[in-house]
């Protein structure tokens, strides 16, 4: 079993199609069914089935494609510290983050990283709690930053840390408000337009959460606008289009113009900022990311 037959396994397992993986590795035809064949003698098992014009893994190549990847993983970590001993860590470092770390907590962190290690190539994404534990598990992103708690099919094959400690808050806008009190009560904002997240964001996660544990489900109150980004709702707030719940960590000094934070009597749902890593093992970015992170946050303990 070779790099070059893993590597190509994985292409055409990814494509269906030999022709394509040729295609898309700059190969013939011929020398991709050469290695795979290869590879099938070498393991004594079939591991493409064809059916019309696509190809198809059989069972036995469902169950090496795992290990193909943690080879190749393995092989690229293995190529990335040996360089590290000439040039210091190379490679690419892909990040996924919730909207209010990613927006609130990693700029900073991101700023000395990058300082510090430009020659790795690094990415930040801004998806939900789902998309980044979804894009983690499929090797899309090495690192995830995540608010809230996952199910149990989601924590299977990752890691979660803790990160930080946030707080959701209701705000309104300043100018044209829609409750004209420094305090309010659930009961009296259920009937206001509230402006939330998207399903599968941990924030509005949370605020489900706390709500049911007041005996208030979400469909109780009059939920005008769904919206997936929270710069966006800072800005519809500030219009008048609505309330909405929002991390307390989401809210800086210039958005005081436009909105204003409004006590809610005997409701103030706290929730813990995680960060997710892989089952597999780390690429020395991630890792080196990491450590920024823990001493960012440690030394604001």
């Amino acid at each position: 079993m070779t790099h070059d037959q893993i590597r190509i396994f994985l292409k055409v397992a990814e494509l269906g199609s030999f022709t394509q993986a040729g295609e898309s590795l700059f190969l013939t035809q011929p020398a991709i069914s050469l290695q795979v064949k290869t590879l099938e003698q070498d393991l004594g098992v079939s591991l493409f089935e064809r059916k019309g014009r696509q190809v198809l893994l059989t069972e036995a190549g469902v169950r090496l494609v795992p290990h193909a990847r943690r080879i190749m993983e393995e092989i690229s970590d293995a190529r990335a510290r040996v360089a590290e001993l000439s040039s210091g860590p190379l490679g690419n470092l892909r990040i996924g983050s919730s909207t209010t770390i990613g927006t609130s907590v990693l700029p900073p962190i991101l700023f000395r990283f990058t300082r510090q290690y430009p020659q790795i190539r690094t990415s930040l994404s801004i998806l939900n709690t789902h998309r980044i534990v979804f894009d983690l598990k499929t090797s899309e992103i090495d690192i995830g930053f995540i608010e809230g708690d996952l199910t149990r099919t989601e924590s299977q094959g990752v890691s979660r840390s803790f990160l930080a400690q946030d707080r959701l808050v209701l705000v309104d806008s300043r100018k044209t408000p829609l409750i004209r009190k420094e305090e309010t009560s659930l009961e009296e904002i259920r009937h206001l337009p509230m402006i939330l997240r998207e399903p599968g964001s941990g924030t509005r996660q949370v605020l489900e959460d706390a709500l049911l544990d007041q005996g208030l489900p979400l469909d109780l109150f009059t939920i005008s606008l769904t919206v997936g980004h929270t710069g966006v709702i800072k800005e519809l707030v500030g219009m008048g289009a609505g309330i909405a719940f929002m991390s307390v960590l989401a809210i800086n000094p210039p958005d005081s113009e436009k909105i204003r934070m409004v006590r809610v009597r005997d409701f103030s749902p706290v929730r813990d900022l995680w960060i997710v890593t892989p089952g597999r093992r780390m690429s020395s970015g991630a890792r080196l990311f990491l450590d920024s992170v823990r001493e960012r946050t440690d030394r604001k303990e």
